[in-house]
């Protein structure tokens, strides 16, 4: 809405609520005495006046100052225009109404704020470089083609090569890929990603302001400063009506006047035109609605930032997913035990094995395994490789030479060998949410297109595509690809992206409208958003298409009858035959009354 004030700044949130706080029981208060005939209402309405409008004012008083006309100044205009009439409830109403609305929209770009210092927060500060001797350096003073060393447990600080060494990475952060990979020579690793169970030496490929993550953040940033179109429409509009109306209304005065007609009527009927033109139910009667509609998607465990992706929720044409964490749970689960036969006692000694790692695929397998697990004796864990140790006196190694390599499509694969040889193999897989499938059932039947996009490689992508009937799919991603796509996207029609993670929080900025997954969504990914999904339930998307475009049918019936009525009064106040108490109770109280009695309607639905 265009707040013009240094206190939108984040420092004030705790303010604006006490003073919205304050504002709204002035104004209950004045109503209510009001209604009592009492005169004590008048100074607690004047009161909510000025606590509501401590910044609208002053914001419309330099917007006239600079030659603008501004959503500021019409609000200024009506509650100037009640006050003269006496109607000090349309006054207050007004004012305090407007600055609720402002508020959800300042609400937006504090988070926004917010998100970025939480993604500035995973860069690591510095990094252990080898070239010419072993010291710590700031990550900006390290150089495209040095050797720096990660050790176990420690951050990657650059993006770059691995020269040597064999570690498994976590790099959900990035690419979005729960699983932790194992990387070894001539294999890429990200700054920000863990390195778990290894020591690397890497060879610097981008410099601390090139990097995959640095991308993110200042993707993250931008998009904080994103402007919404109905801010600009909203703004322009203010410009054009405010003068027109106050030019026309002092035509019906002139006029006549000039040509012989009576000061006193023609004054009278241009104030009556001037009170019927005011913009308030019109102006209202879209921000009570998005409120409204808002408050409603709440109470289903949606939150929503602004009333611009409620609205483009409406009309949206295709809702991307991110797949690990959020068509997925993100963690992985034992899908099969080969040979079938041997189901038990491979399970009994790889869990046995397992139950003293921390590795997510171990903890996994120790689920998957409901009997008693037995002692494991010379226990040791071979970074990249997997886990060994004696049992009964017999040695098994538990992983593989790829460590959990095998076909995408069918799992992530774990070997258990034993001095015979391989005993068996337990594929595992990130298991698939349970409403997964039903919400691009439900998306499809309203003629809504999926997108599949994932960091996994074309099978795993293919396999997971299939199993909950996403349209369409794309593998093999990182976080600038995700975003080049939905570009690509946005320009033809209104997309959404529905995501969880760090790696995805350029493409849930630039998506039209951003959804986090609330339970496992990252920080940064929920700050990123524009939506959040409290209960991770993919299933609330369906609702919130319905409570969006209910909530844009109200918009169009406020709206559509407030001019019609507007219109009328209009014409008829220029002949004379409404009265100015009508033009007050009608035209402008009276519309600001079924504006928000039928917003608030959505509150119910």
């Amino acid at each position: 809405m265009g707040c013009e004030c240094s206190s939108c700044s984040p420092s004030g949130n705790g303010n604006e609520i006490l003073v919205m706080a304050a504002s709204a029981a002035l104004l209950a208060a004045g109503i209510l005495l009001d209604l009592q005939g009492s005169m004590i209402s008048v100074p607690l309405l004047i009161a909510a006046v000025v606590a509501a409008g401590y910044r609208i004012f002053p914001a419309a008083v330099r917007s006239v100052l600079r030659g603008h006309f501004t959503v500021h100044v019409l609000i200024l205009i009506a509650v100037i225009g009640a006050i003269a009439l006496g109607d000090y409830t349309e006054a207050a109403l007004v004012t305090v109404l407007y600055h609720i609305a402002e508020y959800l929209e300042e609400y937006a770009h504090r988070r926004s704020h917010r998100s970025v210092e939480s993604l500035i927060k995973l860069r690591p500060r510095t990094a252990r470089v080898l070239d010419g001797g072993e010291r710590i350096m700031g990550v900006e003073d390290v150089e495209e083609g040095s050797t720096i060393g990660i050790k176990p447990g420690e951050t990657v600080p650059l993006d770059g090569t691995v020269k040597s060494g064999t570690s498994q990475v976590d790099q959900s952060s990035i690419t979005g890929e729960s699983l932790p990979v194992t990387v070894g020579e001539g294999d890429q690793v990200f700054a920000g990603t863990q390195n778990l169970d290894g020591y690397l030496e890497v060879k610097v490929t981008r410099t601390s302001e090139a990097t995959v993550l640095a991308g993110v953040i200042e993707t993250v940033r931008r998009s904080a400063l994103r402007r919404s179109r109905r801010e600009r429409f909203i703004e322009r509009f203010a410009s054009i009506y405010t003068p027109t109306v106050t030019g026309l209304a002092a035509l019906t005065a002139l006029i006549p006047v000039l040509t012989g007609g009576d000061p006193l009527t023609w004054i009278y009927r241009a104030l009556v035109l001037l009170v019927i033109s005011c913009p308030c139910a019109l102006l209202i009667s879209t921000p009570v609605a998005m409120v409204s509609g808002m408050t409603a998607a709440a109470g289903r465990g949606i939150l929503i930032k602004g009333s611009e992706f409620l609205e483009k929720m409406a009309s949206t044409g295709c809702i991307i997913f991110d797949k690990t964490g959020t068509l997925t749970e993100g963690r992985p689960e034992v899908i099969a035990v080969e040979p079938e036969e041997r189901r038990d006692e491979i399970l009994r000694i790889a869990a046995s094995l397992e139950r003293k790692s921390g590795h997510p695929i171990a903890e996994a397998i120790v689920n998957s395994y409901s009997g008693r697990t037995v002692d494991v004796t010379d226990f040791r864990s071979i970074p990249g490789r997997g886990v060994s140790g004696y049992i009964e006196g017999v040695r098994y190694t538990l992983g593989s030479p790829e460590t959990g390599g095998g076909n995408p499509d069918r799992g992530t694969e774990v070997q258990l060998t034993g001095p015979e040889g391989v005993i068996g193999v337990i594929r595992l897989r990130d298991s698939i949410r349970k409403s997964a499938g039903r919400i691009t059932g439900r998306l499809r039947e309203r003629g809504i297109g999926t997108l599949m996009l994932t960091g996994d490689t074309e099978d795993s992508a293919a396999a997971v595509a299939a199993e909950i009937g996403a349209e369409r799919y794309r593998g093999g991603l990182l976080p600038e690809d995700k975003m080049r796509i939905i570009r690509e996207l946005s320009s033809r029609k209104i997309t959404v992206m529905v995501g969880d993670g760090v790696n995805d929080a350029p493409a849930l900025a630039a998506a039209d409208v951003g959804i986090a997954m609330g339970v496992r969504g990252s920080d940064v990914a929920i700050e990123t958003a524009d939506i959040t999904l409290v209960e991770d339930d993919l299933e609330r998307i369906d609702e919130l298409i319905d409570i969006s475009r209910r909530t844009m049918d109200i918009i169009r019936v406020n709206t559509g009858l407030t001019v019609a009525v507007k219109l009328s009064l209009a014409v008829l106040s220029v002949a004379g035959l409404v009265p100015l108490w009508v033009a007050v109770a009608v035209g402008d109280m009276g519309l600001s009354l079924f504006v928000i009695t039928n917003s608030l309607l959505l509150a119910r639905f």
